[in-house]
């Protein structure tokens, strides 16, 4: 009895005391805990929070945790400001280079850019219509560089008739480069209105001219219509003119005349010497030529001689 009345007003010996300390880490203050934390639940034993973050001075119990709250709160906020900080300057910087991407392509797109006739380089023209070429190069003179369709260039030169293909790119800051491949002329025919229409291998109508043009290949062909510029001819004309561009040089140079019907199922070739080569229909030609090629080479042909190859066996008469 006696022991239990002396206890609770028995002083601790400051030697046997345990201190706790809470080293500062920046993080929370520290903290010492005065006592013996394993005290058994109901034991009279207490327990002294010191904080001596605030000059020294002790708090209670509450106080510390008080201010490590407002702590942590003001440590989280100053987080979120940083983070907003940090996104500001990423969005500034975002916003910088886009106005910087959208002031160069409206300057690349100004007139300050624009085609212009002195920096217009054409190559290849040699037949074709200087009058349709100058309208179409005419319609981007000015345009932006960097906006000039050079697909839709294209197309509208490949429209002329003695163009059979050009390519057409730019040249920064001002210039527009133009290559046009051109088509070969292969022969020409007259017309009912008299004047004289040129064919390319297609049959393509590269020009109406007056008068025959005897560089090129003649052609009679009834029933032909009068075509116009660009314009495509019957059957029997373009096959004619198919033929014309795969003879050999050996027969095209004593080619004097060609006949054809408008849908092209009799064609005939009349040499210098009056030699008639029948090839029949205008189609399949290659083995027809083949097959004259032959007979040619083996010296079985005398002048004024027809020659009928449009089968595959070869006949000759007078």
């Amino acid at each position: 009895m006696d022991s239990d009345k002396q206890r609770p007003g028995r002083s601790i010996d400051p030697g046997l005391r345990r201190r706790i300390s809470i080293p500062d880490d920046g993080g929370h203050d520290s903290v010492y805990v005065d006592g013996d934390l394993g005290a058994t639940p109901g034991s009279r034993r207490k327990v002294l929070i010191i904080d001596e973050g605030e000059g020294g001075r002790s708090a209670s119990a509450s106080g510390p945790r008080r201010s490590m709250d407002g702590r942590v709160r003001a440590r989280r906020a100053a987080v979120r400001r940083a983070l907003g900080r940090r996104r500001l300057v990423r969005l500034l910087g975002v916003s910088a280079g886009l106005i910087i991407v959208i002031a160069a392509l409206a300057v690349l797109g100004s007139s300050w850019f624009g085609v212009r006739s002195t920096d217009v380089r054409v190559t290849g023209n040699v037949y074709t219509n200087p009058s349709q070429l100058n309208a179409i190069i005419e319609e981007v003179l000015g345009t932006p560089v960097v906006l000039v369709d050079t697909d839709a260039v294209e197309e509208k030169i490949n429209q002329i008739a003695w163009v059979s293909e050009s390519a057409v790119r730019t040249d920064w800051p001002f210039g527009l480069v133009i290559d046009i491949r051109e088509r070969e002329p292969v022969l020409s025919f007259p017309g009912p209105d008299g004047l004289f229409r040129v064919l390319d291998a297609d049959g393509r109508v590269l020009d109406v001219i007056d008068g025959w043009p005897f560089e090129y290949l003649l052609l009679v062909s009834a029933d032909s219509p009068n075509l116009g510029v660009a314009e495509f001819a019957p059957a029997g004309p373009t096959g004619a003119a198919a033929l014309g561009a795969v003879l050999t040089a050996g027969i095209r140079d004593r080619v004097s005349l060609i006949e054809v019907d408008a849908a092209g199922t009799d064609l005939r070739v009349t040499l210098d010497d009056s030699t008639v080569i029948k090839f029949g229909a205008a189609r399949e030609l290659f083995p027809k030529l083949v097959r004259l090629e032959t007979v040619l080479s083996a010296g079985e042909i005398r002048a004024g001689t027809v020659v009928d190859v449009s089968t595959d066996e070869v006949i000759l008469g007078e």
